[in-house]
């Protein structure tokens, strides 16, 4: 369960990475920028698309792209023919034109995969004990009351000490919870002292495939 979890961990972040680093890069704009101009070298009216360049200068290497912006600018881009653009210093990558159209298909993919996750979680943590598959002992002794808790020692070879809660009481055979997992004991003649939701040590030879009910 907890490699699981570990895993969804892993792709929430991977999800969530792209999204959190854009959000940075423009507060980063918005704290370092600086403004400067570039020549609308092209532009189409569908879309309202402009294609800019920016000049080398100083320190700062030529750069350039082409992006939607909206009615506004865009006519006042056309008609100019130059747009300002805002841009991290010495970066090539880091620009945001005035007027830019930003749509918000990034953001709506991102909570939706993030909703798709959180329901994953809790899935997982609802029935995850239950997806894997029940290990199954044949008894070689009497069940034994015990303490709480859940234990899954191996003696030697197969042969196991479980203790868990019992879950399921049938004619010859209990099923016990043990939190990450379930182990159904085939009681094989032995006796169980235990009832419902009592703690019980059961000792056993585990079974290579599975049983059926």
């Amino acid at each position: 369960m907890r490699g699981k979890l570990l895993l969804v961990l892993l792709v929430v972040v991977m999800v969530n990475l792209p999204f959190v680093h854009s959000r940075w890069q423009e507060h980063r704009l918005d704290q370092d920028g600086v403004d400067v101009t570039a020549d609308v070298t092209d532009h189409a009216e569908d879309g309202r698309f402009l294609t800019f360049a920016v000049p080398a200068r100083g320190d700062q290497p030529a750069f350039g792209g082409t992006v939607p912006v909206e009615e506004s600018a865009y006519d006042d881009a056309v008609a100019r023919g130059t747009t300002t653009v805002r841009v991290l210093p010495g970066s090539t990558t880091v620009w945001e034109v005035a007027g830019e159209a930003r749509g918000g298909v990034g953001l709506v993919i991102t909570v939706v995969a993030d909703v798709f996750l959180l329901v994953l979680v809790l899935l997982l943590l609802r029935f995850g004990s239950r997806l894997r598959q029940d290990m199954v002992l044949v008894a070689t002794e009497d069940l034994e009351r015990c303490p709480p808790g859940s234990v899954l020692d191996q003696v030697d070879g197969l042969r196991f000490v479980v203790c868990g809660e019992v879950e399921t009481i049938e004619d010859d055979a209990v099923v016990l919870d043990l939190g990450d997992r379930r182990v159904r004991v085939l009681l094989d003649g032995h006796h169980n002292p235990a009832g419902h939701q009592q703690p019980v040590r059961a000792t056993g030879t585990l079974r290579t495939y599975p049983s059926s009910s």
